[in-house]
């Protein structure tokens, strides 16, 4: 039985948010913020809530530096592939 016990920790089994989706939505909801790790996966979230014109701001930024890839209200949108 004294294999069941680790003494480290076992690494995570989900890689680590690289992006965050930021939306403000309509009352009640108001504003959400959704993570990402995978470019592909954020930009097709920030383009549906954009086509279903849920939300009225929408931002996507690295969360490395904060650099901002994509802003509904500002009119960036860095393509995908240079996220």
């Amino acid at each position: 039985m004294s294999g069941w016990h680790h003494s480290t920790p076992l690494p995570p089994a989900w890689p680590p948010d690289r992006f965050e989706v930021r939306s403000t939505r309509p009352v009640p909801d108001g504003a959400a913020a959704d993570r990402y790790h995978f470019p592909q996966t954020a930009h097709e979230a920030a383009s549906r809530l954009r086509d279903v014109r849920f939300a009225t701001q929408i931002q996507v930024v690295r969360i490395e530096d904060g650099v901002t890839l994509f802003d509904l209200v500002s009119g960036v949108e860095i393509p995908v592939e240079h996220w």
